[in-house]
């Protein structure tokens, strides 16, 4: 406008400033329908401010068109000058008012509606563009041939696209992908359901008209798919006898407060007879609706194995019945235990167990490979500074397995450091029965047994000192008493046995009579233990570090080995302070320790074996998952892997050929599976299916093994050999097993079907 009243040209300045008052009527009546439909308020204030938008807008078309006739807005005269009439200024003040009433509306209704952060800052731009706008209007009085009403109009759209319209699409945006996700998700459960190997419904309570159901109860409904039964009775569906059978049982269903599971003789719609398990239960759905849900499992072939195979389940039983009272025994000779390790002294690899204390149920902790590396390795990080020497040596491999040699057994008491504190532990070494590679040690916690026994030993009044003879004199050989300055001595109520030796009853220099007369008393693969740890030097110095000194040995006693125990404690009396030394019999004792560990070593294998194939069975699978659950649960930072295995064909061998022929078989494809996953369990969960737990080496060469099983199979269905579906699934942070489970199963039952296809390629 500035321009053309520069160059004088009236007649265009004249209609440009009618074009720019319609243009503003445009606005405000576009304008203040937007804000009410945008903040979705209809009420009656948002229908008041529409029709003030449509009125002042209808007010400023009409005063323009008429302004042509009758000047009420503006003249122009011939020199192309705008001269302001009084109507222009009502006008304008009109839309002022009306643009601000809007944003304080629009600032009000942010406030009222609690808005969530995301749709804030759309509705406050809103109520700013009118306030933008109420300005430039005001400054537009001063200023009339400024565009500022258009520059206004510039930067409050700049703003509403910038911040408004930029975050509707985002926010839309974001609602498609979403509502594509719940599309895939209802594809996926709708997908879950078809292929679950039940037949699966859904009806309406009172109606019985059927709501859903997946694939197989379709086809079982002798219908194309789950959308022709839909919106079906049963009477519509199954003949007359069927479908009073549903409806009673429905009844049924209805009247109970807990599911309802029975099994049950139902034809088909061809009429064959087939057996179900079946399980219905009662529910409310959203809408508050009692519909039944329901679930067939067709067991009519398991059934007729099991009728056919009753000798085989009921041997199966007893086995697993042997199984549990082995695992039984195993539990509670390992109570007192915290930690046991099981050891292949050829390889040097390792199971360590644990015992729960509640339960006290052995689980495995973990599984490792050089045993006697380790342990080294972990002694000065583990063990108090004074025991680090002792239980090196103990811990040698060679010490070990030579100690082991000679006594079958070995037993160390040391202290374990923790938190800066250290506690006193037995570690017992045992070898085997059945394979002298083996070996089990057990670490027990005795701090408080060998604590009490030393305080005691280290109080000093006679009356102690006597319940320490008292106590050495429980079940003794011979005990003597030595002066700890001359090593005079005086054997003090000897056993009958331990006379026939003829050794004499006082003497001087009690250590050295004591290792000359050792060579005929002890037994002959003990004598240098004896003969390096038992003088005055050790055995004093023993005594003033924890009160009291003992050794393990054997006597020969008629010509026998015989375990003994010798103990050394001061006695502190008038005269001074006397050596107290007395031989125990322990042979019993050690025997039954002895028995002890055969026990448990056997009654552990015996819990966890298959009769039939020599792996570990389902017992032993349930414990292994209950032992990594505890490791899951505890945020371990586990890695593992399930592979299942089923065995093809097994069926067709056994009516072919016999049961006998199947165990075979089973035999032959467990020793293809051992013989891949050497370092890992083994476990037969069912009749034909196994399961490996893949850890440590195994588990990171994964792949290749998964490689070898693929390729046997390639060949024997090519050569008609033994074909065994395998499935893996490493674990990923799962809660639980199962679900690395789950995953394993269903990749086997995947590759199960390529390998059947494989076969009849290959066949035809």
């Amino acid at each position: 406008m500035g321009v053309l009243s520069y160059y004088k040209l009236a007649t265009a300045l004249y209609w440009d400033t009618v074009i720019y008052f319609i243009v503003m009527s445009g606005g405000i009546l576009f304008w203040s329908q937007f804000v009410v439909i945008y903040l979705e308020e209809n009420n009656e204030f948002g229908y008041l401010l529409i029709t003030a938008g449509h009125t002042a807008a209808t007010l400023i078309v009409i005063s323009s068109i008429v302004n042509i006739f009758v000047p009420m807005l503006f003249t122009v005269d011939s020199d192309g000058v705008s001269n302001v009439q009084g109507l222009r200024y009502v006008v304008l003040g009109i839309q002022i008012i009306i643009l601000i009433v809007i944003s304080i509306y629009a600032f009000l209704a942010l406030i009222r509606k609690k808005i969530r952060s995301s749709k804030v800052q759309r509705y406050r731009m809103v109520a700013l563009f009118g306030l933008i706008m109420a300005f430039f209007l005001i400054v537009q009085f001063a200023f009339p041939y400024l565009p500022l009403y258009s520059v206004a109009y510039m930067l409050g759209t700049c703003l509403i696209r910038a911040y408004v319209i930029s975050d509707e699409k985002e926010e839309y945006r974001r609602l498609l992908d979403e509502s594509e996700k719940v599309k895939d998700l209802r594809n996926t459960i709708a997908s879950l359901i078809d292929h679950m190997p039940a037949l699966c419904f859904s009806k309406e309570a009172d109606t019985g008209i059927y709501l859903a159901c997946n694939q197989a109860f379709a086809e079982y409904a002798n219908k194309k798919g789950p959308e022709d039964v839909i919106g079906l009775s049963d009477s519509l569906i199954f003949n007359e006898s069927t479908a009073n059978r549903f409806v009673q049982d429905d009844t049924m269903t209805l009247a109970m407060d807990r599911p309802y599971i029975f099994y049950e003789d139902v034809p088909d719609p061809l009429g064959n007879r087939r057996q179900f398990q079946t399980t219905r239960l009662k529910y409310f759905d959203e809408s508050g609706k009692l519909c039944i849900l329901g679930m067939f499992q067709d067991v009519t072939d398991m059934i007729r194995i099991q009728r056919e195979s009753a000798t085989n389940k009921e041997a199966y039983e007893q086995a697993m019945s042997i199984g549990i009272i082995y695992s039984h025994i195993a539990q509670t000779l390992a109570r007192g235990y915290e930690s046991l390790y099981y050891i292949d002294t050829v390889t040097e690899e390792f199971t360590e167990y644990y015992v729960d204390k509640e339960s006290a149920q052995l689980f495995e902790k973990k599984q490792g490979e050089d045993f006697f590396e380790e342990c080294s390795n972990d002694i000065e990080l583990c063990v108090y500074p004074e025991d680090w020497e002792l239980v090196r040596k103990a811990l040698d491999r060679d010490n070990m397995l030579t100690a082991l040699d000679e006594n079958k057994t070995m037993t160390l008491t040391y202290r374990l450091v923790k938190e800066g504190e250290y506690n006193y532990v037995t570690l017992t070494a045992s070898r085997m029965e059945d394979d002298a590679s083996f070996i089990i040690i057990g670490v027990a916690n005795v701090d408080e047994e060998v604590r009490t026994r030393r305080n005691a030993e280290r109080i000093k009044d006679e009356l102690i000192a006597y319940n320490r003879i008292s106590a050495l004199a429980g079940d003794f050989i011979v005990m003597y008493l030595v002066d700890t300055d001359t090593d005079h001595y005086d054997e003090y109520n000897s056993a009958f046995r331990y006379k026939l030796f003829g050794f004499p009853q006082s003497g001087d220099d009690f250590f050295a009579f004591f290792k000359e007369q050792g060579k005929k008393l002890i037994y002959p693969e003990d004598y240098d233990k004896v003969d390096v740890s038992f003088n005055k030097e050790t055995v004093m110095s023993e005594i003033g570090e924890h009160g009291i000194y003992a050794l393990n040995f054997r006597m020969v006693m008629e010509g026998k080995p015989l375990y003994v125990q010798m103990k050394a404690a001061i006695v502190y009396e008038d005269k001074g302070a006397v050596l107290v030394i007395g031989i125990n019999d322990v042979d019993l004792a050690m025997k039954r320790e002895e028995d002890y560990k055969r026990k448990l070593a056997y009654a552990q294998k015996q819990a966890n074996a298959d009769a039939l194939t020599g792996v570990k069975n389902l017992h032993a699978y349930q414990e292994e998952e209950a032992g990594l659950n505890v490791l899951i649960g505890e945020d371990s930072d586990l890695k593992f892997a399930i592979v299942v295995f089923d065995v093809n064909d097994l069926k067709k061998v056994n009516d072919l050929k016999g049961h006998k022929a199947g165990d075979i078989l089973l035999c032959n494809a467990v020793k293809i599976v051992c013989d891949t996953f050497k370092r890992s369990p083994v476990f037969r969960v069912g009749g034909d299916e196994f399961v490996v737990i893949a850890r440590g080496q195994d588990y990171n060469n994964l792949d290749e093994l998964m490689g070898r099983m693929e390729a046997h199979n390639q060949k024997a269905s090519r050569e008609g050999g033994i074909v065994i579906a395998c499935g893996m699934s490493r674990y990923d942070n799962d809660t639980a097993v199962s679900s690395v489970f789950v995953r394993a199963d269903s990749a086997m039952y995947e590759n199960k079907a390529a390998l059947k296809e494989l076969k009849k390629k290959y066949c035809c």
